[in-house]
């Protein structure tokens, strides 16, 4: 469902290489929660919003060329090949919870897979189909300069879909816009001041 995966640009392709199966959630081996306790400031506390660049957020954190694919149907009755990769994470961690949002670029969508080896495969570098978002929410808090919780989804039922309370729906929004600023012209002329600042690989505020 999730797996880390080795990324190489040459000629215009983009190689994506398996390396291992992962997991994105959980304290003790997921790798979001992971990645977030490196940027922690000291004394971090609730409510605290954070943003992870996961391909440069791994390469500054021992996995250099490398990046996260999800699986988006691996069960899925009739075989499919849906592989995105996760680019983005943005998180609202108050109250004991934290809402995320995630935003990917789908690889394939609906393929054959009997037309591509999933584990060793190539896309063209311009090939490029627009970001999707989704989101939800995981059992776990930042208290204290630290991750706080199981960082676990809650098991699954027809009423866990994630709650995005004012500040966390305007948090989301606000990055959804600064993420895709040509789709919004509005969040263009907003972001222009802030275009010359350095890219950070973990952001925490």
């Amino acid at each position: 469902m999730y797996a880390l995966y080795k990324k190489e640009r040459t000629q215009g392709q983009v190689r994506y290489g398996f390396a291992s199966q992962e997991s994105l959630f959980g304290c003790n081996a997921g790798f979001i929660p992971w990645l977030l306790a490196k940027g922690l400031p000291a004394g971090q506390a609730e409510p605290c919003r954070w943003h992870l660049r996961v391909p440069e957020a791994l390469s500054l954190h021992d996995y250099p060329e490398s990046t996260l694919i999800i699986d988006i149907k691996p069960n899925n009755r009739e075989p499919t090949l849906h592989l995105s990769e996760l680019i983005d994470v943005w998180g609202y961690s108050a109250n004991g919870w934290t809402p995320i949002l995630l935003r990917t670029y789908p690889l394939f969508v609906e393929d054959d897979p009997e037309q591509h080896d999933r584990n060793d495969f190539t896309v063209p570098e311009s090939d490029e189909f627009d970001p999707v978002y989704s989101t939800l929410y995981l059992q776990g808090t930042v208290e204290n300069g630290a991750i706080a919780g199981t960082w676990n989804p809650p098991r699954s039922s027809p009423t866990n879909s994630a709650l995005l309370w004012p500040d966390a729906l305007r948090f989301f929004l606000a990055a959804i816009r600064d993420a895709n600023r040509a789709l919004f012209e509005q969040a263009a002329q907003q972001g222009a001041a802030a275009d010359g600042q350095q890219r950070v690989p973990i952001e925490v505020w």
